[in-house]
């Protein structure tokens, strides 16, 4: 006993002709699917990583004329410039990402302490304080009010995107 399928002309089966296309139409979705998660999901704000980087180099900037200790011999202002090229670094580099690094106060603080075990950091200071960072984070959360919303609007104590703003 033998199960004939039907044969279209060109001798395939018409079960297998459907599968084919069913496939390809899976695939199609499949395709538009990941393309619409893309689009929507890519920093809707506008705002890109280097702004909000700016924007904490800023902020770190403005902390460090509050009487901010020094870090070695240089100002703080100098050593949040030299902390600001080292994140912009990693983002080159592709080690880290903007909300890796500054997306909470609690991120900020652990990125800060990581840059303090780095030679961009020993070539400012022989010596590492963590309570550098911790201070510099504790002023930032006192001044920015909405640490989950600042880097959607682009700048953490408000002002433009580029980092220039307000700050109280």
């Amino acid at each position: 006993m033998t199960d004939t399928l039907n044969e279209v002309p060109d001798g395939t089966s018409s079960v297998r002709h459907h599968a084919i296309w069913l496939i390809l139409i899976g695939l199609a979705v499949a395709v538009l699917v990941i393309i619409g998660v893309i689009v929507f999901t890519s920093g809707g704000s506008g705002v890109t990583a280097e702004q909000q980087l700016a924007s904490v180099r800023h902020v770190c900037v403005q902390w460090s004329g509050n009487s901010a200790p020094r870090l070695g011999t240089n100002s703080a202002s100098a050593t949040c410039s030299t902390m600001a090229a080292w994140m912009n670094e990693q983002l080159r580099n592709g080690q880290m990402t903007g909300p890796m690094m500054w997306g909470t106060a609690a991120a900020m603080g652990a990125t800060c302490r990581d840059w303090l075990n780095t030679e961009s950091r020993a070539s400012i200071s022989a010596s590492a304080s963590s309570a550098w960072c911790d201070e510099m984070v504790g002023w930032m959360e006192q001044h920015i009010g909405n640490w989950d919303g600042w880097m959607m609007n682009g700048n953490m104590m408000g002002g433009d995107a580029a980092g220039n703003g307000s700050g109280t």
